[in-house]
């Protein structure tokens, strides 16, 4: 069974995560493993004495007894949690102890909050966030702390028109949208530097239609020079319940949004779960 991590740093931030960790679980038969990564902090104590042995007992009991009762309250599982599984990381740095996790168990996608308190925050602020897409070795699913919705009806993908992107969707057709019974809308913003914008449209819709069969895909180009703004809008106007993007090494859509404040923008304006895909999970 393939395993869905989902990080939890118990703050209300990670809720919501949680909870749609869980429908989507459910719904993709995968195992859902609740994670919390925690540092000890003990610089100066020697890892081989009896003290730090014991104060590390005493630290994962009492992470793991959080833990429990955190996914108990918030799933409304009482103390039945057969179909979680609890997991708790000891790391100074908690987006490597989550990668280690996730390599660990060939996770096949990470949820977490789109904001966190204290540890988390780190992983989706500014750099960090590329960081953590890059570094997974599975797409990442950032869900905002106010999100009430956790069935996956439509889905927004903003694409760039690389061959990365068919591969991609097709990956997304078989692991979420068949599954789901979730449409597609696949979404591209043309600026005036762009060239021939139609045409790489039609090449585009062309080339994804002999790679993927699946009858719930449209397609859509808009002409805006905002494309943040645009980008929000077209959330807003096809109702997504998720927005899907590529992680792109060169300079390109999701790499503008990306860098400096953008990110900070989607965090506070965005108000979708983000879905990450690295665009080296498909060479």
């Amino acid at each position: 069974m393939e395993t869905l991590v989902c990080a939890i740093d118990y703050s209300q931030n990670s809720v919501a995560a949680l909870k749609m960790a869980q429908v989507l679980g459910r719904q993709l038969g995968m195992r859902l493993m609740a994670l919390h990564v925690f540092d000890m902090d003990l610089t100066f104590a020697n890892p081989l004495s009896t003290a730090y042995a014991k104060k590390e007992k005493e630290a994962f009991a009492k992470q793991g007894k959080t833990l429990k009762e955190f996914c108990a309250t918030h799933l409304g599982l009482g103390q039945n949690l057969e179909n979680v599984e609890l997991k708790i990381k000891e790391h100074a740095i908690v987006r490597e102890g989550i990668a280690e996790v996730i390599t660990e168990y060939n996770a096949s996608l990470l949820v977490m909050g789109l904001q966190g308190k204290s540890a988390l925050k780190e992983v989706f602020i500014g750099s960090n966030t590329k960081d953590m897409v890059m570094r997974s070795t599975c797409p990442v699913l950032a869900v905002p702390p106010h999100w009430e919705k956790f069935e996956v009806e439509n889905m927004l993908y903003a694409t760039d028109f690389e061959e990365a992107d068919i591969h991609a969707i097709d990956w997304l057709v078989k692991t979420f949208a068949k599954s789901l019974g979730s449409k597609i809308s696949v979404f591209h913003i043309s600026t005036e530097k762009e060239y021939a914008g139609e045409d790489q449209m039609q090449w585009f819709q062309e080339m994804l239609q002999q790679k993927v069969t699946y009858g719930k895909i449209s397609f859509e180009m808009v002409r805006s020079e905002d494309v943040f703004g645009t980008l929000l809008k077209q959330v807003k106007n096809t109702q997504a319940d998720v927005l899907v993007m590529l992680e792109r090494e060169r300079e390109g859509f999701f790499t503008s949004l990306i860098q400096g404040d953008k990110v900070m923008q989607m965090i506070s304006k965005g108000n979708v779960p983000l879905l990450a895909v690295n665009k080296s999970l498909f060479r």
